[in-house]
């Protein structure tokens, strides 16, 4: 799980007097995540159409990956190349990107792509639809906003004990970050993957051991606390997404009773009867479809980066 980094502190006075450094620190091992944007263009069409050939992307062009890795090992550093597979628009597709370690502290950073948690089976946009219908939808079903979800992204699969958990998590997030305002939807500024990517071996020559940090940062990167409002922070945080974004279930009509067959029929046992046949799930059409997903996958970009500038976390 992803650990706030309190504001008035960082690694070095660079980073510090930097605001637009997308990075995050993982407080349950001695990873670092820098989240990268601009991202190869397979990769960024992969998540921009959904479609692809390949079952490997990689976050970075190869010439780029063969330049920064022959830079960082003149320097001493060690790069290897780990691997997630994410699903997406009826895709498995592994995702593959750096991770840069100095060998002597054993701290790591890891060129993470802005869509990808760390450990989880779909791009973070699907878990923060998911939610975000939940509470926008009055909280009217976890099923639906599943279901929501699980159509826009092309996640069959995606149910509501993911929604479920997705929101205890970003309950968490938001108490612990403070968050008590909307998270901007805004077009973040950020530095060039060049200007980024210098910073990785300052801080892996800057850090002595992961203990350091623990000390710094003190009991915070021990664990979450449990969610101390009911929520209510979600809904604020999340509120300048358009609304319009939250129309993929089309409203069931009203269930006509007519004058219907009045003759007494003895009581069903308890039990014994069939089960009422639920209404099935209709959604809006394919166009709409495709509009309000391409549109969200944006908005959830700048709320991601946004959130890993201002409060060094994921909106998990």
């Amino acid at each position: 799980m992803a650990i706030v980094l309190p504001k008035s502190k960082n690694w070095n006075n660079e980073i510090k007097n930097n605001n637009a450094i997308p990075i995050i620190y993982a407080g349950s091992t001695s990873e670092i995540y820098f989240l990268i944007q601009e991202v190869s263009e397979e990769l960024e069409g992969f998540i921009n159409t959904g479609n692809t050939d390949a079952d490997e992307l990689h976050v970075f062009k190869e010439e780029q990956e063969q330049a920064m890795s022959s830079e960082w090992s003149k320097i001493g550093l060690t790069v290897t190349y780990r691997n997630q597979k994410i699903s997406f628009m009826h895709h498995d597709v592994t995702v593959i990107y750096p991770q840069i370690s100095n060998t002597t502290t054993g701290i790591k950073i890891s060129l993470l792509p802005w869509f990808m948690l760390p450990g989880r089976p779909y791009p973070i946009f699907t878990y923060l639809y998911a939610i975000w219908h939940y509470h926008s939808t009055g909280k009217k079903s976890q099923k639906e906003s599943a279901a929501a979800a699980g159509k826009l992204f092309g996640i069959p699969s995606f149910n509501k004990s993911t929604v479920s958990r997705s929101i205890k998590a970003m309950e968490g997030m938001i108490d612990l970050a403070g968050i008590d305002t909307a998270l901007p939807v805004t077009e973040p500024v950020l530095p060039t993957n060049e200007e980024l990517l210098k910073y990785v071996p300052k801080i892996l020559n800057g850090i002595t051991t992961i203990e350091d940090i623990k000390e710094q940062y003190g009991e915070e990167v021990k664990r979450l606390p449990a969610p101390v409002n009911g929520g209510g922070s979600v809904q604020r945080a999340l509120s300048d997404i358009p609304v319009e974004y939250s129309v993929v279930i089309k409203k069931s009509a009203p269930v006509s009773r007519g004058r219907g067959d009045k003759r007494k029929r003895p009581a069903r046992p308890c039990g014994k009867g069939k089960k009422l046949n639920q209404q099935p799930i209709v959604f809006v059409g394919s166009a709409q479809i495709k509009k309000t997903c391409l549109g969200f996958i944006d908005t959830c970009r700048r709320l991601v980066l946004n959130s890993a500038i201002t409060y060094h976390t994921y909106l998990n």
